[in-house]
């Protein structure tokens, strides 16, 4: 994917100190078009197939803005509509 984004795209990031985690999601309008993650392994496979379907999420965009760690909630409620 794009993880470096795009020019007028959306960047939405978490760092967890503790337990040595960092995520980041690339957006174009509503779609997630890449991704970072470091020392977390758990949803890759969901983050990978956002990507590639370009799968539009909605308002669901403004809440992974606030937390990306919801990635599976978006894909669920997202892709099983």
């Amino acid at each position: 994917g794009q993880w470096q984004g795009v020019e007028g795209g959306d960047i939405a990031e978490t760092l967890d100190d503790d337990n040595f985690r960092y995520m980041q999601l690339a957006f174009d309008g509503d779609c997630i078009i890449g991704a970072l993650s470091v020392g977390r392994t758990d949803h890759v496979g969901v983050m990978r197939g956002l990507i590639q379907s370009r799968l539009a999420l909605g308002d669901w965009k403004r809440r992974l803005m606030q937390d990306p760690n919801r990635i599976m909630d978006a894909y669920l409620a997202s892709a099983y509509v």
